[in-house]
């Protein structure tokens, strides 16, 4: 039983395309996101539309041709600058089958604006679109991903972990290009064999050569998530239960020192199979200097 009923239809009457959101005094990926939809088939404990969307249910907008229009516009304002941009930020690009042809309209920009390197971001397996498509370099399709305890007891209705790395392997054996998001990551003291299984299981899965980045980001919350996790039911572990400490941002992150040793021993496990470019979401300078990250060019040469 999903969360939410049939998609429905809107007018947006704001901008399509806006600045990836980034806590202030946080190092940024200069990310653009583009929303043609909002809401979500999967219920996932941690998600922030939980609070942020208060009618819960799933929006298409039905005016996507002002929105390509804008980023017509937007494009050529930006002629000869790369540009990353993705859906993904209030929807799951892939799980809705009524998105398809949407996203196969971005296919269709992303073939002729080859400055343009545009990720659609997902918890599903959903691919067959893709798959009969002939793959572009600067389209990447890119998976979440999390321990399957985890996936079991927060990302409900999502695909298995199993089913998202065959997915991933399958688009890149077919030539497009592949991201990995561990974010967030639940940072418990049994969990981190999880997570480095995790990245052995998809390292060996998914030919590195392929993957375009890999992003990594401890779970965080806001006052208003906060309250609304305690408030569901069905959640079997909170991981509301640790040691949180409020940042300059407001956000509740894990202490320094237990990020510090999740994002050191994850980049040492996966610089162990290739060269990947790989960044922390919403980290401080003090964070990327503690760590195994400590080359920050890595955040421009995201675009390349």
């Amino acid at each position: 039983m999903t969360r939410y009923s049939k998609p429905t239809t809107a007018v947006n009457k704001g901008n399509f395309i806006r600045h990836c959101p980034c806590s202030p005094q946080r190092l940024r990926c200069s990310y653009y996101t583009i929303s043609p939809a909002i809401g979500c088939p999967f219920d996932c404990s941690y998600c922030f539309l939980n609070f942020y969307q208060k009618q819960r249910q799933i929006i298409i907008y039905s005016n996507t041709d002002e929105m390509f229009k804008e980023l017509d516009i937007f494009l050529k304002e930006k002629k000869g600058t790369p540009i990353r941009m993705g859906t993904g930020e209030f929807m799951d690009s892939l799980a809705l089958k009524e998105m398809d042809d949407i996203n196969m309209q971005f296919y269709e920009v992303v073939n002729n604006n080859k400055e343009l390197i545009f990720e659609f971001k997902t918890k599903s397996d959903r691919i067959d679109s893709f798959m009969q498509k002939e793959a572009l370099n600067n389209i990447v399709l890119s998976w979440s991903l999390n321990p399957a305890s985890i996936i079991e007891k927060q990302e409900h209705l999502t695909a298995p972990l199993e089913k998202r790395i065959q997915a991933a392997s399958k688009v890149a054996k077919h030539g497009y290009s592949v991201a990995l998001h561990l974010d967030p990551i639940f940072m418990e003291d049994d969990l981190l064999d999880e997570y480095l299984d995790l990245i052995d299981k998809a390292l060996t899965s998914i030919p590195a050569q392929k993957i375009r980045w890999i992003s990594m980001g401890g779970f965080r919350y806001t006052e208003e998530l906060k309250l609304s996790m305690l408030e569901r039911t069905g959640i079997v572990r909170n991981p509301l239960c640790s040691e949180f400490i409020k940042c300059s941002d407001g956000k509740y992150r894990y202490p320094r020192f237990r990020r510090t040793k999740y994002y050191d021993e994850l980049g040492k496990r996966i610089s162990k199979y290739a060269k990947i470019k790989t960044y922390m979401c919403m980290e401080d300078n003090t964070m990327w200097n503690r760590t195994c990250f400590g080359d920050k060019r890595v955040l421009s040469l995201l675009h390349t």
